[in-house]
């Protein structure tokens, strides 16, 4: 494997880990707080009736993204190359995700509010990603690194 490819691979693979941490502590803490009944004065003033729903369901799949991308991460780290397609692919469903839960579930009738209530609150471990734009520079690095791969083969 070549120098660039190996510390491409740690590069992705120490961020892939820092943002999958920071998001699992974030959505760990937000359910946290929600089970201490914090959201509930929130819910009721706003007449939020399906917000617990929403916030775990999309608190859920957060995580996932979180799990697999830290998975991603620490095969990187081992210059486990095999593992680009699942990281490309869960990079890619999270900016699918995040733009359809803006343009579909806010536009959901009566169950509307309370998907626009807990997607902040439920979606904020992204943003560190979303931040440093991760979803963009680290799929096209991966898939270079993997393309790089290749050719020394």
């Amino acid at each position: 494997m070549k120098k660039s490819v190996a510390v491409s691979l740690v590069v992705l693979g120490i961020v892939s880990i820092i943002c999958a941490g920071f998001g699992l502590y974030y959505n760990i803490s937000t359910i946290s707080v929600s089970f201490s009944g914090a959201f509930d004065k929130l819910t009721q003033e706003h007449r939020l009736s399906h917000f617990y729903a929403a916030f775990y369901a999309m608190s859920s799949i957060c995580i996932l993204f979180y799990l697999l991308l830290l998975l991603c991460g620490v095969y990187f780290i081992r210059h486990k190359i095999r593992y680009v397609p699942l990281f490309v692919v869960v990079l890619l469903m999270e900016i699918i995700y995040f733009f359809a839960i803006g343009g579909f579930g806010w536009h959901l009738g009566d169950i509307s509010q309370s998907i626009a209530g807990a997607t902040g609150i439920a979606n904020g471990g992204l943003m560190a990603q979303f931040f440093i734009l991760f979803p963009l520079w680290g799929s096209v690095l991966a898939i270079w690194a993997k393309k790089q791969n290749q050719k020394s083969i």
